[in-house]
């Protein structure tokens, strides 16, 4: 439970500094979803019927048919029927080392592979953690090309990868060189901003065969490296820095000075390693589903629940019906989808709920008398403000980055 609190805390705070858009830590608990899919109706008025369901502004709160421990959310907005299941979260102290530096790294298959078997987990492969420490990699953006048709190959052989327009005047010596087979293995594009031969394992594997360092070959962009470390001294966190960057093939040692602060850092009431996202929202789908809440095919909840990961929740990570990068639609978080206008949060405080003493039901009409808890919750009960203004799209890594800790679903 520690070591899952230190790696939200630690996500919370690496992110900070990379993106505009504030973070709600309750979204970090929670799991959503907006039913705005074209033929979805629902009646909220149905749902008021129930016994054990409290309205709350704009919003109606009841005990999770999941686990009672938790607390559905649904609204009406303008896209639709809103359903949030969250875990209670309370606020403690913690010590944070964070520290920057740059690098020229290029993220590889094999590089990923090495990682992982040393035990660092990752979903995007921007962040990954291990044991309280959090590397996160922000490619420096570049001005040499922003697509693989901006490069093209140069020299007496193609053996230079290039901007399109200098490819055609550069000049080399017209002498075959051995390597130069292990270009097929490979092709010229632009990674991080950068024209490149784009590496690969074979194509490395090859060059280092023919005595050449792949590194005078393949060109690696800037990457911003961005470390937190989560009740860790410093050298602790320079020591599994290092052996991060080593799988890069950067052996020399580092000098990394980090900055010590205390903050308060939200905590679950139930640890989610024993809970499953999926579940928790494919229940209350269900549920609203066989009382008349919702019109909703099977299908539909089954896709839902089939991509449901803790933190697909708030403005810009609960699912929804929305374009993909190729222009289908599908059920995907909101920040994967095609052009998500991302927005700042209006507040990071942690409201209460009232919370009734037994999960929601319909029966005819019950002489005990509802009584009620207040719990400390992740989320605000009205649904969440459109207001915050505008923010970039790399916000859209933030709250995805939960999903190595909660594959069990």
């Amino acid at each position: 439970m520690k070591r899952l609190v230190a790696f939200l805390i630690l996500l919370m705070f690496t992110l900070t500094p990379l993106v505009r858009a504030c973070i709600t830590p309750g979204d970090y608990y929670a799991v959503g979803v907006a039913l705005n899919r074209p033929g979805i109706t629902y009646n909220l008025s149905r749902l008021m019927e129930a016994h054990n369901v409290i309205s709350e502004g704009n919003a109606l709160i009841y005990r999770s048919h999941y686990d009672e421990r938790l607390y559905v959310l649904v609204w009406n907005a303008s896209d639709g029927l809103h359903v949030r299941v969250g875990i209670p979260i309370n606020w403690t102290n913690s010590s944070v080392l964070r520290a920057s530096f740059n690098a020229s790294l290029i993220l590889t298959g094999d590089v990923l592979e090495k990682l992982r078997s040393e035990g660092w987990e990752t979903v995007d492969n921007t962040t990954f953690t291990r044991d309280g420490v959090t590397v996160n990699l922000i490619p420096v953006e570049e001005t040499e090309c922003s697509s693989d048709s901006d490069c093209a190959t140069g020299g007496c052989n193609g053996e230079v990868c290039a901007p399109k327009e200098e490819a055609g005047k550069i000049v080399t010596p017209c002498v075959y060189k051995s390597w130069y087979s292990c270009l097929s293995l490979s092709t010229c594009g632009c990674v991080n901003g950068t024209c490149t031969w784009k590496p690969n394992p074979d194509f490395k594997a090859c060059l280092k065969e023919h005595g050449v360092d792949p590194s005078s070959v393949i060109r690696a962009g800037r990457t911003a490296v961005y470390v937190t470390a989560v009740e860790k001294t410093p050298e602790e966190a320079e020591a599994s820095v290092e052996e991060f960057m080593h799988a890069f093939g950067v052996s020399c040692n580092m000098s990394i000075k980090f900055e010590k602060h205390t903050d308060k850092v939200p905590a679950p009431l139930v640890d989610p390693r024993t809970l499953k996202a999926s579940k928790a929202i494919k229940t209350e789908l269900e549920w609203l589903r066989e009382w008349g809440v919702i019109e909703i095919s099977k299908e539909d909840v089954e896709e839902i629940a089939g991509i449901a990961r803790w933190g697909y929740a708030g403005q810009n990570s609960h699912i929804g019906w929305y374009e993909t990068k190729n222009g289908t639609f599908s059920w995907i978080p909101y920040h994967e989808s095609r052009n998500p206008r991302l927005v700042k949060c209006s507040s990071i405080g942690v409201p209460t709920y009232r919370l009734p003493n037994g999960t929601a039901y319909f029966a005819p009409s019950s002489p005990t008398a509802s009584t009620t808890t207040t719990v400390p919750s992740s989320s605000s009960s009205s649904p969440p403000e459109e207001g915050g203004g505008i923010c970039g799209p790399a916000f859209s890594v933030v709250l995805i980055l939960l999903v190595p800790l909660f594959r069990k679903r």
